[in-house]
């Protein structure tokens, strides 16, 4: 099959003409997974087979680690068929422990949803003949990213996987600001060395070019920095000055504008 567009005619359109072939892709109906396989093969064109080599096991390694492990402070929702006293909302505590009723202390912390629910089972199975558990995440702490500098709600972002790629840890921020300098963000990841590894990120192209080689995966503990441009940092620092100045000039106006001056 070949790829719907070439991704070097996509770099020579206008962005007003790219946003309007996206409409039309969207109005037209394209399956998903053609599309998929598109931008596959677009971006195995663009890209250097080093490049594409280190495309491929990021996803991979994102397909894999997208399910998510419990951790110290989630919570846990049991529920158990017409077993209403062993039913209930638990907080896993900071030794990776939930308390639970008859059977005591459960080690829980690594597992999955669905490796806790048949580690439950097994428990519950001494006391109680075919017990059927229904085990939900209600509670997502344990797992946090953090976006920082020009975005619209910077902070804390509470992971749903055990990684999360920038691009929707951006659209969980709120999205860049226009203060923001897009082209010269930073992903700050730390080890236990206590040396931090650094990579720059473009994230104008992964946004609005669709280069999904900046869509990195982020783990538990990661910063994403996105820098101010040099003229929001400039109108910054001239406006504490400025401030007071057209302040006390706007007071004498209205004070010659009472006096009749």
């Amino acid at each position: 099959m070949k790829p719907f567009l070439k991704l070097n005619n996509i770099k020579e359109m206008s962005m007003k003409k790219y946003f309007l072939l996206i409409c039309l892709l969207v109005l037209t109906g394209i399956p998903a997974a053609q599309a998929q396989a598109d931008k596959e093969g677009t971006l195995k064109q663009v890209m250097s087979p080093s490049e594409y080599k280190g495309f491929e096991a990021s996803q991979a390694y994102a397909e894999q680690n997208s399910h998510y492990t419990l951790g110290p402070t989630d919570i846990v929702t049991i529920t158990v068929q017409r077993h209403p006293e062993v039913s209930g909302d638990y907080t896993i505590n900071s030794e990776g422990k939930i308390q639970y009723e008859f059977v005591g202390d459960i080690k829980v912390a690594g597992l999955t949803k669905k490796e806790l629910t048949d580690k439950v089972v097994k428990k519950l199975s001494t006391y109680i003949i075919n017990p059927e558990v229904n085990i939900k995440i209600s509670g997502y702490n344990s797992k946090v990213v953090y976006v920082i500098g020009e975005v619209g709600m910077p902070g804390r972002i509470q992971m749903h996987g055990d990684t999360i790629t920038v691009r929707q840890a951006l659209l969980d921020a709120g999205l860049p600001l226009l203060s923001a300098s897009t082209k010269g963000a930073r992903l700050f990841t730390p080890s236990n060395s206590g040396k931090v590894a650094m990579k720059r990120v473009n994230v104008y192209a992964l946004l609005y070019e669709g280069d999904l080689r900046q869509n990195f995966t982020m783990k538990s503990g990661d910063t994403l920095y996105i820098p101010a441009t040099i003229l929001a940092k400039a109108m910054r620092v001239i406006s504490p000055v400025t401030q007071p100045i057209s302040t006390t000039a706007g007071a004498a106006g209205a004070a010659r504008y009472g006096a009749g001056i």
